[in-house]
């Protein structure tokens, strides 16, 4: 018996819905149906057509999610593909550096090997050329204009014992074997020390000096290389002042740093030379003229350096010409220890 769901039958080769439903359920008459047909023909034909709906739409959307992937992946791509084109750029000139550094490393290295050789064996003749110009001015029978003519000779040994001085300390600085003692320095006591050097190495025509420095400065250094710092910035004032122009040199103390200013009245240095002033055996064209081996400020630089400080040009104008060397201010010493009774 069928109920009121309903039961597919096919009539006439057309599929059609049969519904019965009892209409006298529990009655004492004979049963009472009703029976009722609906054709699904239509029904059939649209849920087929919803299918074929459904799966093209779902193809379309696959292409689509696929075409859409592709594209997505493909514009990801290009910052990959250019990060790794960058990334094999990078190595190969990473790989360079490399090369050319270990090359420049070997010839830093021979170079300073070369400087140290050369110096140590320049020191001996030149003390012996200047032990026989000094045995020659020694003798009774020079004539004043030959004594004059040795006297310049043996002036410019001293000049080349400085210059091989100066290159033995760069070539021990290059190689790292100059090592510092870091103790407190009388910065003031350095200064008042290169100052009177200059008044008495010049003979009388020393410059006027204008100080400003607090008494007692202390910094953190080595008496000897702090000296050589200060006194190359001040023999560089002194050759290059304007004649009968004053040298001021002033200290400042800030945040643990000791800052020796030492200024002069000079002709400008050129703007190009700026970058190239503390370079080895560099002559700016204001000093072509005046004696020198251009060591001076290139020593005073690294050494400062080695003390943790720095060496700056500040300025340099019609007015002034000022280089900057900083140190840093010594620790305080420790406080006594106070005895327990």
């Amino acid at each position: 018996e069928a109920g009121a769901r309903g039961v597919p039958v096919k009539v006439d080769d057309a599929e059609q819905m049969l519904f019965v439903e009892r209409l006298n359920p529990g009655s004492m008459f004979p049963p009472a149906y009703e029976v009722g047909i609906f054709p699904l023909a239509v029904l059939l034909k649209r849920q087929t057509q919803l299918r074929w709906d459904a799966a093209l739409a779902g193809a379309l959307l696959l292409g689509l999610g696929v075409a859409a992937s592709y594209y997505i992946s493909a514009r990801l791509a290009v910052p990959v593909r250019e990060l790794a084109a960058v990334s094999q750029e990078n190595r190969v000139l990473r790989e360079r550096a490399e090369a050319a550094l270990v090359i420049k490393g070997q010839e830093l290295e021979r170079s300073i090997r070369f400087s140290a050789d050369a110096s140590h064996q320049l020191k001996t003749p030149v003390a012996v050329l200047r032990a026989g110009l000094d045995e020659m001015l020694a003798r009774e029978e020079v004539s004043p204009e030959v004594c004059e003519e040795l006297s310049m000779l043996v002036h410019q040994t001293f000049r080349l014992t400085s210059i091989i001085e100066d290159l033995l300390m760069l070539s021990r600085l290059d190689s790292g074997r100059l090592e510092l003692d870091l103790k407190p320095v009388d910065l003031t006591h350095v200064v008042e020390t290169c100052v009177d050097d200059l008044r008495l190495s010049s003979d009388g025509t020393a410059p006027d000096l204008v100080l400003d420095v607090p008494p007692a400065l202390q910094i953190a250094g080595e008496q000897r290389y702090t000296m050589i710092i200060v006194g190359n910035l001040v023999e560089n004032a002194r050759k290059y002042s304007l004649p009968g122009a004053p040298i001021r040199i002033a200290a400042r103390v800030a945040e643990g740093t000791v800052s020796l200013v030492v200024g002069n009245k000079a002709e400008p240095i050129p703007p190009a030379s700026w970058e190239h002033i503390f370079e080895r055996f560099h002559r700016a064209t204001v000093g072509e003229n005046i004696p020198g081996h251009g060591l001076g400020l290139n020593l005073a630089r690294e050494l400062a350096r080695l003390h943790g400080g720095d060496v700056l040009l500040l300025r340099s104008d019609k007015e002034w010409t000022e280089f900057e060397v900083r140190f840093r201010t010594a620790a305080p010493a420790p406080a006594p220890a106070l005895a327990v009774a």
